[in-house]
């Protein structure tokens, strides 16, 4: 376990899910947007492009540019379908996708739907080599979607807990 208020995470770690209130989770996500040369930001709820631009530039020299995708206007909350052919066609290599957040997803489909989804959009950015982090607020869902979840993550960051978790296949251990 590490340190969770800015995550230290292995390069390979390429999905981590941010476990964290809608008020709590930024300091993780700034470090998380920040490791790659640019953001896409799907915004579901809470996180404008506005704001994590800000927060990057008050914490790094060089800010990687922030692209919204405004889910509710240029896609419906409810089409996973054009969801993924958006974030896909914005992939490319070194991008960071930062999801904030699965729980309002979870309001408008099933825990299955939105379990696939992240897995095919985890398969579509390590393809084209980027790396991902999607936001769940833990108490705003039951323990089953948050352990669901969890497995199609490299690293899971509790933000509260202040914990990072690692998939054994990234520390060495079984």
């Amino acid at each position: 376990m590490l340190d969770s208020g800015e995550p230290e995470l292995p390069d390979d770690a390429r999905t981590v899910l941010v476990l964290s209130s809608a008020t709590t989770g930024s300091e993780a996500c700034t470090a998380l947007a920040g490791r790659g040369e640019r953001v896409l930001l799907v915004g579901y709820a809470g996180t404008t492009a506005e704001d994590l631009r800000e927060r990057l530039a008050g914490r790094f020299e060089e800010p990687p540019p922030v692209r919204a995708l405004d889910v509710g206007g240029e896609v419906e909350l409810s089409d996973l379908t054009g969801q993924g052919i958006t974030v896909a066609e914005a992939l490319s290599p070194e991008t960071t996708v930062c999801f904030d957040s699965l729980g309002a997803l979870l309001q408008y489909t099933d825990l299955e739907q939105v379990f696939q989804f992240v897995h095919s959009l985890a398969e579509r950015c390590a393809a084209s080599s980027a790396t991902m982090h999607v936001h769940l607020d833990p108490a705003a869902v039951d323990d089953r979607a948050v352990a669901a979840l969890s497995t199609l993550a490299d690293a899971v960051v509790d933000v509260e807990a202040g914990a990072t978790t690692l998939q054994p296949e990234l520390t060495g251990k079984d």
